[in-house]
């Protein structure tokens, strides 16, 4: 079968995808699928040397998503989202605000993906938990992002499987439905025999992106697509989220009354954590940057930063 390859270019920006059609459509049909379909599963979900069996469960109840994950192995756990709130639920005294990703909320915006440099393209059919899938690459074409493998079920156009790949093509993160069932979902967050500490963190959305890059170089194609102010342990705190359309990062930017610390740097699978301290008089900057970005590249963003735009953004947080 011939397959005409498009160059999408923005007139604006000199970045690009290049895409098959029969992608992309396939592409678009997923991520409209794992949002509006009601269906839930077994899977297994892969990063680093974390290896867990999850439940999945995913509902549209009066037009907003309902959805839980819970660990099945090892010490009880489970996060789960209804409408505009995050619930997390887990034994003991603290809830870590980390945990597994929820595969039927992928957050692919397809507009934003044909804006970065991107191939897409269709590879073989396989089965994933006795449905037949179509694979779509989505090929990094510069080295400050991730690849990634989609396993899309034919019938459906779910997700089943998912793999986020290094330069390498080196499996950073995966998870794989072993079952999956189609049709309404009855889901009761945090019950059963467990007793756990339950917490709810409400879903915010900027009412307008402020147009402020603290850095001054990004890679092509991430656009900034949220700009909040927030209050930690009685810190000021402002969290600017930048996305490819597949791809995230974040930039937590805190003023400390402390002296700047050393640089951090911690990496598991495809996500990576920089912190560095920038001095002040008599106080610092602290920049942390997280998120699903090569090492090297989330270096040279937080080494670029604009400090004194920054500091008046933060004092506008106040």
């Amino acid at each position: 079968m011939t397959v005409c390859w498009v160059v999408l270019v923005t007139a604006s920006n000199p970045v690009f995808a290049i895409t098959s059609e029969p992608a992309l459509d396939t592409l678009r049909s997923m991520a409209t699928a794992v949002r509006s379909l009601s269906y839930s599963g077994k899977l297994v979900y892969q990063r680093a040397d974390v290896l867990a069996n999850l439940a999945f469960q995913h509902d549209v109840v009066d037009g907003e998503e309902v959805a839980r994950l819970r660990r099945l192995s090892g010490s009880p756990m489970e996060r789960a989202q209804t409408g505009q709130s995050l619930i997390e639920a887990s034994p003991g005294p603290n809830v870590l605000r980390q945990g597994y990703p929820l595969p039927g909320l992928l957050n692919a915006e397809i507009r934003h993906v044909l804006d970065a440099p991107y191939r897409l393209s269709l590879e073989s059919e396989e089965r994933v938990a006795d449905r037949l899938a179509q694979i779509v690459y989505v090929e990094a074409l510069d080295g400050h992002r991730h690849s990634y493998r989609f396993w899309v079920d034919q019938e459906s156009s779910l997700l089943l499987k998912s793999q986020t790949l290094n330069a390498d093509d080196q499996v950073l993160e995966q998870f794989e439905f072993s079952e999956l069932t189609l049709g309404a979902q009855q889901i009761d967050v945090a019950t059963g025999d467990a007793s756990l500490q339950v917490r709810v963190y409400p879903i915010r959305k900027a009412e307008s992106v402020l147009q402020f890059s603290p850095a001054s170089w990004l890679p092509s194609g991430y656009q900034l697509v949220s700009a909040l102010p927030s209050r930690a342990a009685g810190q000021r705190i402002y969290t600017l989220v930048y996305s490819d359309g597949l791809g995230s990062f974040s930039i937590f930017l805190e003023l400390l009354n402390a002296r700047a610390q050393p640089d951090m740097q911690a990496i598991l699978g495809p996500t990576v954590a920089l912190g560095k301290d920038y001095p002040l008089s008599g106080s610092a900057l602290r920049v942390t940057l997280v998120g699903e970005i090569p090492p090297a590249t989330g270096r040279t963003i937080i080494e670029a930063l604009d400090v004194d735009g920054l500091k008046g953004l933060l004092s506008r947080a106040q």
